[in-house]
């Protein structure tokens, strides 16, 4: 995530990153041309766009960025509502000026993003940002939740008088001491966490619960994950959509999202909607990578993800899918990618998934009439690859006398970038039930996206 200071959050992720790094070599340049496939006959789920979503990253008022940035990306998700002020904390645990500060920002967003999901990180409202006083008073302290409950009515009563409709984050990475002092797990954290969940309820029946928000997946502290759900399941305090952040090099939703729904079965659990609600890791923040991680974002079993912010907070670079020339914002390789990625429309079909290091997803949408892949990269590979589409006798749509028009956009990682580069742009004939598009990673870190459509 982000902190006022940034050090302690960047201590940790580092030697995180670092571990890793170790247990998950990049690859290098010059590997095999990696082959990935599109099955167009085999339609899995709808596309719903899962990583269109950002951890903070507009400006408290929602002026910027402009309409023409965020329109176009079809924004879903949106993780903010603090970082105006110093909260409850800076206005001496009342509520003060601070915190509605916090709100009126939370509200004017949220009407601007009248499509998303906008979750209100409830610690971030009250100031336990990373940017807190050493003598912060956390909630629940010496055994009275009082000033906490307190709190909860003011904040969430504010938020529901507004007539919007929010989910309510009830902590963001308790797991990191810099935001939750009192330890993960500790007898105080539960009763925060309990008492937190039931008010909510109490205040705002039916408002979406989120949670825990643990800076790490919880296959890389198990433990504390099975603590965690055996308390939360005893006690009656599930939240509505579980929540974990994939900022870990080596954090594929793919496979972490399976490994949660097996805990929730393994201990009895019935299925929970899971937000991503960060993702990206620090040294990850590349056209190419941004490519990977939603190609696998469409295929996990999350149902909504919100970009990381490293640069923090109210800064409107859309957690720097944006650049800035003088008093400009302009878009980025990685913005591109995003906006490429929301013309995945329609029906998600089966592809090769993961190729070595380089993911693909794709999607059909026979109303739009055209066939969409995106393709990133985890690493660095550069060179030869290519992507066969098969099962194209079932996208007749998008055939003219045995032919369909096919056009790869190549994103580089670049800042500013005005258009992808059209790399190929021709007819290419079904006869045989398939055809083979040709793709070179230039450089390190490109993302492509691949369009089929009607001649």
């Amino acid at each position: 995530m982000r902190t006022r200071s940034g050090a302690g959050r960047a201590f940790v992720m580092a030697g995180l990153a670092l571990l890793l790094a170790l247990l998950w070599p990049a690859p290098t340049a010059g590997q095999a041309a990696e082959s990935l496939t599109v099955n167009l006959a085999a339609r899995t789920r709808p596309a719903t766009h899962v990583g269109e979503g950002f951890l903070y990253g507009i400006s408290q008022d929602a002026s910027l960025p402009a309409n023409q940035f965020l329109q176009p990306l079809g924004v879903n998700a949106f993780r903010g509502a603090g970082h105006a002020s110093r909260g409850w904390i800076g206005d001496n645990y009342t509520f003060g000026t601070g915190a509605r500060a916090d709100i009126t920002e939370a509200i004017t967003q949220a009407r601007h993003l009248s499509g998303a999901q906008y979750q209100v990180i409830l610690s971030d409202v009250y100031g336990a940002d990373g940017g807190q006083p050493s003598n912060t008073m956390w909630p629940c302290d010496g055994g009275s939740c009082a000033n906490y409950v307190s709190f909860l009515d003011s904040v969430v009563g504010a938020l529901q008088a507004s007539g919007l409709k929010f989910a309510y984050d009830v902590w963001n990475e308790p797991d990191i001491s810099v935001f939750w002092a009192r330890g993960m797990n500790s007898a105080q954290y539960f009763q925060m966490w309990d008492t937190g969940v039931r008010e909510i309820r109490r205040i705002a029946p039916g408002a979406t619960i989120v949670g825990p928000s643990v800076a790490i997946t919880p296959q890389q502290s198990p433990s504390e994950w099975q603590t965690w759900l055996a308390h939360v399941k005893g006690a009656g305090t599930l939240p509505n959509e579980i929540s974990n952040h994939l900022e870990g090099d080596g954090d594929d939703p793919v496979t972490v999202a399976p490994a949660i729904n097996a805990d929730f079965s393994s201990n009895g659990i019935a299925p929970i909607a899971l937000s991503a609600n960060e993702f990206g890791p620090r040294d990850q923040q590349t056209a190419g990578q941004s490519a990977w991680y939603l190609a696998r974002l469409a295929q996990s079993r999350y149902a909504n993800a919100m970009r990381g912010n490293w640069v923090c907070c109210e800064t409107p670079n859309l957690t720097g899918l944006l650049t800035q020339s003088g008093s400009t914002w302009l878009a980025t390789g990685i913005w591109w990618t995003f906006r490429s990625y929301a013309d995945l429309t329609g029906s998600l079909v089966s592809t090769s998934g993961q190729v070595g290091s380089t993911a693909i997803s794709a999607a059909e949408d026979s109303s739009a009439r055209r066939a969409v892949a995106i393709v990133g990269d985890d690493g660095s590979f550069t060179g030869a690859a290519s992507v066969t589409f098969g099962g194209l006798s079932s996208v007749s749509f998008l055939a003219n006398n045995g032919s369909i028009h096919v056009t790869v956009d190549r994103i580089p990682d670049q800042a500013p970038l005005s258009a992808p580069q059209v790399v190929l742009s021709r007819n290419m004939s079904t006869s045989s039930g398939s055809f083979t598009v040709p793709l070179t990673f230039q450089a390190a870190h490109d993302a492509f996206a691949i369009y089929l459509t009607r001649p």
